[in-house]
């Protein structure tokens, strides 16, 4: 795969406005011009090279093309030439610069698509990654696979991989990834410093979707990829085989509406996969005992989890006038996924059926108001869809450290969301300045039906309970059991058998909310001298719902080059993020209000009775609100990078970032309970929950508080090669060591003291190794190939008790100097659940690492060698994702008392080996 976009930038050069007659001539747009070359530099003469508009034109004696008037704003070059691949390219027009872009041919799977910007050479950053068509083909087929590479690429240093981000076609809300085959072009991490950009580098990363537009004449292709289970290895805690199996097949097709003036492009995928979820959990024996052992038999069932999934996509392109472009899009992803949320210690009947849907409507016109102003709008609306069907309606049954059964939580789930995005940006090129501002509004309509917990949710924690006689009767004498013996005495209705808590939510399930995000930006791009640029940017934020309005970021970037060749590049950035509160944080506390719908929690209930007053029960209701004075979340960020392009195509770049993000959200119970900590004695919730409360007796009150911080450095170090015909690579080797005051769910230990709080991000892997590799082999075969490595995510270790009555059953253990009750013995030493606000710090523990390898082989054949305008081709391939069959654990047993404490109880699929065949025309 070739990313080496800092190379083309530097061939590119800093382009020179031309004369004011050749601007007179082409009033609404620029040219672009260069030189069509061969990997050995040699020049290719009589080269077809045509813009998405349909301006052609051929390379001359030298090699050299000109294309006399092409519209500002992106436009798609397309290169063909006898004996050679023919190549796409992105590029974007500026105006009152010419573009300068030399073009090389070459026999490669993946090559550059580079984005040329005239007049600017050395303003990208080096964690930029650019993709092309025939680089987006040489990645995964399946949307979930083709995703997970994605992510990887954008989260390379420092991100959360599940957050990032993904931009259609310039549009910010951020929205599910359209057809494979209907992307022309994706940039990874272009520009996060920019003023234009709301998100910080951290967050996961950016990913730029550039669609295909409609062509000057008619393309299609027709695909199918079948992977049957007998290809396939099994689940890696199945004891049974797991005969996975899935199938993809669709069509695109593009073509003229009218000659020069519109096209469309039209794709559609199928998808259709029966995968299996592995339960792993221990549960009570077919007597409800505890087994031979004493410690439960486990329970391992293979329930098959069927997906169906439809992508969708129409696009229309419109050239109105010269300098005026619009285009409109629909895009449809339709997801219904069966025996959702079980797996690992979620047991079969606590599943739920689901349907997850996002349908988009989007117009953009691009407007060239002169040579040097550009103009361009965004309207978009989108239809947004989770609804969850319950395989059971009883309550949910959770024993910490052993499985979650019963009815799912989440019930019968419908939220409804609709979004409308409105953008407006200007552009305008005065001298060595480019100015550009805009403004970003995102309207979000939420309705979500939530009956969470309305069907009742148990929890078994263990902790302190008399000792029974052979009789099963309680005696004088107490002892630590297990979350399994305790559930074990409440079936039996024996002593000690209460459960820990009985959760339940009453009330209305429909939650209602609509919230505004405005956000207005602006940024100069200064060119000095060639070899300096400077962005200095501003932007300005508001939000409501919660209303948020003093949210200010300040950007300034440079980018230096040293020599003459500009072999040597520079980049210095720093500024200021703000992030929004997300829309479900807002929903949680509009839901939760003690008046829309209300919360009650049960100590120690009748197992059969729950809600019944018993001697020794406690009912505590929960009410959750903002602070009184909120605002979004923020973040400083610094950034530097050095980059060099070698001999022979080597491009090697290493960067450095360090980040501090402060007011960050933090769930924090402002009437817990005050508790004194304690270490070596029994706790006593009873005491606990009946303690002092600063507020109001009996309720828990959840306050969403900008408090939480977090800061560290991440370390990038890169290598590329794509100069050569039979192989290119991208090598990337990445550290991170960010850490935060709230590094897990968001809920301290303590209400009262942040102590151990501060720990690893828990989807942080500390040391990553990241490589893509594309090998063309005999027989005009092509091998393409992905492997990543990386430490194993953290993970807390807790005793699966609310042992400070605070309503949260997070709290962690602490360390003991002897054997005892209560003392267990792991590889972190020995652990007590004898405590009140534990001293094991957060995200002690640190889950296997994992290994990816993922391998394409492909071999295409043209059908009519002898017809080069209308190719018809048919294209073979076998793919492989996770070719060493290696076990990638997704999660681990994290309660104390469980004797599988740190045991891993799910992973990611097992091998899949999928062939396909592609015929294009």
């Amino acid at each position: 795969m070739c990313w080496n976009w800092m190379k083309w930038l530097v061939l590119a050069g800093a382009a020179i406005p031309g004369p004011v007659s050749a601007q007179q001539a082409c009033p609404n747009g620029m040219p672009i011009e260069g030189t069509v070359s061969d990997p050995t530099g040699a020049v290719i003469p009589q080269a077809r090279v045509q813009a998405s508009g349909g301006e052609t034109t051929k390379s001359d004696a030298i090699g050299h093309y000109r294309l006399p008037c092409i519209p500002i704003g992106t436009v798609i070059v397309t290169i063909q030439a006898e004996g050679f691949q023919t190549r796409s390219l992105s590029m974007k027009v500026r105006p009152g610069a010419i573009t300068h872009a030399d073009l090389q041919l070459m026999v490669a799977a993946v090559q550059e698509d580079v984005q040329v910007n005239g007049d600017s050479d050395i303003d990208s950053g080096a964690a930029t990654t650019t993709l092309n068509t025939k680089a987006v083909q040489g990645l995964a087929d399946d949307p979930d696979d083709f995703l997970r590479q994605l992510q990887v690429l954008a989260s390379d240093a420092s991100g959360d991989p599940t957050q990032t981000m993904i931009m259609v076609d310039g549009f910010q809300n951020s929205s599910a990834l359209p057809p494979k085959n209907s992307i022309a072009s994706i940039r990874i991490n272009s520009d996060l410093f920019s003023a234009k950009n709301k998100w910080p580098p951290f967050s996961g990363g950016l990913i730029e979707i550039t669609t295909k537009p409609g062509a000057d004449a008619f393309h299609g292709a027709a695909f199918f990829t079948d992977s049957d289970g007998i290809f396939n290895a099994t689940d890696p805690f199945s004891v049974t085989a797991t005969p996975a199996g899935r199938r993809r097949y669709g069509f695109e097709l593009s073509g003229p509406i009218l000659s020069k003036k519109s096209g469309f492009a039209l794709a559609l995928e199928k998808r259709d996969i029966d995968e299996f979820n592995v339960v792993n959990a221990v549960t009570l024996d077919a007597n409800n005992g505890l087994g031979p052992n004493g410690n439960g038999v486990p329970s391992q069932q293979t329930v098959s989890a069927p997906q169906r999934l439809w992508i969708a996509s129409a696009r229309g392109d419109w050239q109105v006038t010269p300098g005026d472009i619009a285009n409109l899009s629909f895009s449809a992803n339709v997801n219904n996924e069966g025996n959702q949320g079980v797996g690992g210690q979620t047991l079969a009947d606590a599943g739920y059926s689901s349907l997850v849907s996002e349908y988009d409507l989007r117009f953009h016109n691009g407007q060239t108001i002169s040579p040097n102003i550009l103009h361009e709008t965004h309207i978009g609306y989108s239809w947004k869809r989770t609804e969850q069907t319950p395989l059971s309606s009883t309550p949910s049954v959770q024993v910490a450290g052993y499985f979650l059964g019963g009815g799912a939580t989440s019930q019968n789930l419908n939220n409804r969301e609709r979004d409308l995005e409105i953008d407006d940006d200007v552009t305008a090129v005065h001298g060595k300045h480019t100015f550009a501002f805009g403004v970003q509004s995102l309207g979000i309509f939420v309705h979500d039906y939530d009956p969470n917990t309305f069907n009742g949710a148990y929890v078994f924690g263990g902790g302190s309970a008399p000792v029974l006689d052979s009789n099963n009767d309680p005696t004088s004498q107490t002892t630590t059991i297990s979350a399994l013996e305790q559930y074990r005495r409440a079936l039996h209705n024996l002593a000690g058998g209460s459960p820990t808590t009985y959760q339940v939510t009453t009330g209305t399930p429909l939650v209602p909310l609509t919230q505004w995000q405005v956000n207005l930006w602006a940024q100069d791009t200064f060119k000095p001298t060639k070899k300096l640029t400077v962005d200095t940017g501003f932007r300005y934020q508001l939000q409501t719902s919660p209303g948020t309005f003093a949210n200010f970021g300040p950007r300034v970037a440079f980018a230096w080059s040293p020599d003459k060749k500009q072999t040597w590049v520079l980049h210095a950035r720093t500024g200021l993020f703000a992030v929004a509160t997300d829309t479900s944080d807002t929903t949680n506390v509009y839901r939760l209000n003690g008046t829309l719908q209300r919360q009650t929690t049960v100590y120690s209930p009748s197992y059969s009775t729950p809600l019944a007053p018993i001697p020794g029960s406690i009912q505590v209701a929960t009410t959750n609100l903002f602070s009184p004075k909120p605002f979004q979340s923020r973040s400083f960020m610094s950034y530097v990078d050095v980059e060099h392009d070698f001999a022979r195509g080597w491009h090697a770049s290493g960067s450095l970032l360090y980040g501090e993000g402060y007011g960050l959200i933090r769930a924090v119970n402002i009437n817990a309970p005050l508790v004194a900590s304690s270490i070596g004695v029994p706790p006593d919730p009873t005491a606990a929950l009946e303690a002092t409360r600063p507020i109001a007796l009996g309720e828990n009150i959840v306050e969403y508080q900008n408090s939480a911080r977090a800061a560290g450095p991440a370390l990038t170090l890169s290598l590329e090669q794509h100069h050569y015909k039979r192989f290119g690579l991208l090598a990337r080797y990445g550290y991170v060591n960010f850490k935060a005051d709230s590094p897990g769910n968001r809920t301290p230990q303590s209400s009262y003291s942040d102590k151990g709080e501060w720990g690893r991000l828990n989807y942080e892997r500390k040391n990553s190794f990241t490589l893509f590799g594309t090998l063309n082999l005999p027989s005009k075969v092509l091998a393409a190939i992905q492997f990543d490595v990386g430490n194993g995510r953290a993970y807390d270790i807790t005793t699966g008790t609310d042992n400070n009555g605070d309503g949260n059953f997070t709290d962690r253990p602490s360390y003991a100097s002897a054997p005892g009750a209560g003392v267990y013995s792991t590889r972190f030493g020995l652990l007590t659940t004898n405590t009140v606000n534990g001293n094991v710090p957060a995200n002690l523990g640190t889950m296997p690492g994992v290994i990816h390898v993922d391998m394409n082989l492909s071999r295409r054949f043209t059908l009519n060698p002898m017809d080069k305008d209308h190719p018809r081709t048919l294209t073979f391939n076998a793919r492989s994702a996770n070719l060493l069959n290696h076990t990638n654990v997704t999660a681990v047993n994290t309660v104390v008392s469980s004797s599988a404490l740190g045991q891993p109880v799910a992973a990611e699929t097992a091998r899949r080996i999928e062939l396909g065949v592609r015929f294009e025309f």
